[in-house]
């Protein structure tokens, strides 16, 4: 799905319920934390229905997914988003995904696409879609983050009918039910930011003059 994800930067708040402080650099978190975090994201881009999905257009700007508010969630740059203190940032700074469902990865519309039926294979069309992506640059409020590099292997898919693609791709009828995915991407994890407004930044240095903006909006109560 990297022409999901070309322009859309997706930042995702994962709600840990830890006193805010005053500065957010990089969390101390493991590998294994991030992907957990990156394969929400993708599961629930899969997994929503078009007209709620906020990665296009659907449901509230901050959107909560289990135990975690999906900020930004939108392909859509100079989005603005509100949440608690005490609210932990996901930067999924870039990320593509690869599924065996219909019209991703170019399985139609661009031969020959990824023709995968496995979960390594998908993980391998994954990786090859970024490959002419340098590492993103992610800035908070003008100060420079580290992202890391992580893989999701596998995801079982439970897409409907009325899905993501179809809000992505005009004139696609795109079929739900089960199916694989895997996904790839440069993702960091923000301690919380105090209360007013913050500006996330991210740069595609391949791409540096279309920088995408996030504003997130701390509030003051609790």
């Amino acid at each position: 799905m990297t022409r999901f994800v070309t322009r859309a930067l997706i930042v995702m708040a994962a709600i840990l319920g830890i006193a805010f402080a005053q500065v957010a650099p990089a969390s101390a978190t493991t590998t294994k934390n991030l992907e957990s975090d990156l394969a929400a994201l993708w599961t629930g881009v899969l997994e929503t229905p078009r007209l709620e999905n906020p990665f296009v257009g659907g449901g509230p700007e901050c959107w909560d997914l289990g135990n975690r508010t999906i900020a930004q969630f939108s392909a859509v740059n100079e989005k603005k988003c509100t949440v608690k203190p005490g609210t932990k940032i996901f930067v999924a700074a870039w990320s593509g995904e690869c599924s065996t469902f219909d019209n991703d990865c170019g399985r139609q519309d661009n031969p020959p696409g990824c023709e995968a039926t496995t979960a390594p294979d998908l993980l391998a069309c994954a990786q090859e879609m970024d490959k002419p992506h340098a590492v993103p640059k992610i800035t908070v409020d003008g100060k420079s983050v580290t992202p890391t590099e992580v893989n999701v292997p596998q995801l079982n898919i439970e897409m409907p009918e009325d899905n993501v693609f179809d809000g992505l791709i005009p004139g696609t009828d795109t079929r739900g039910g089960s199916g694989l995915s895997a996904a790839h991407g440069w993702v960091a994890l923000l301690n919380p930011l105090p209360p007013g407004s913050h500006d996330i930044v991210i740069t595609d240095p391949t791409d540096p003059n279309n920088p995408v903006l996030t504003t997130i909006v701390v509030s003051t109560g609790h």
